[in-house]
């Protein structure tokens, strides 16, 4: 795969993991995400997988996520994309609604030609 092909699908990738947090489609996002993914929230708080997954599943009801830009870095199996996400959610026990303006750091890893993440880091604006 090229560098220009790696950066495409990682794009796609990224849109379709914020097309699936709105669809509340969990198992989708489990495949988008790698089994040993590290999520650090803008909060701070860091979940593996299956604390992300319930999370999102359980906790958070996403009603938008808007990248506002993706710059994606190829160097060999690994990627790194950086850029600003925009999120309106809802938590699921209030019912508050939160607006968040982000900057996300994130790894992706080529492993048999599929680019799971496998790091995320947000960063409130």
């Amino acid at each position: 795969m090229s560098e220009q092909q790696a950066i495409t699908t990682i794009i796609e990738r990224e849109n379709l993991r914020c097309r699936v947090l709105v669809a509340g489609d969990i198992a989708q996002l489990s495949e988008l995400v790698d089994d040993q993914v590290v999520h650090i929230h803008a909060t701070g708080q860091t979940d593996d997988k299956p604390a992300y997954l319930k999370l999102v599943s359980e906790a958070i009801r996403f009603l938008r996520v808007e990248r506002k830009g993706l710059d994606v870095r190829v160097y060999g199996d690994f990627a790194i994309a950086t850029g600003r996400l925009v999120q309106d959610i809802e938590l699921r026990t209030s019912g508050e609604r939160r607006e968040m303006d982000v900057v996300t750091t994130q790894l992706w890893s080529c492993r048999q030609g599929v680019w799971p993440q496998v790091t995320f880091q947000a960063t409130n604006l």
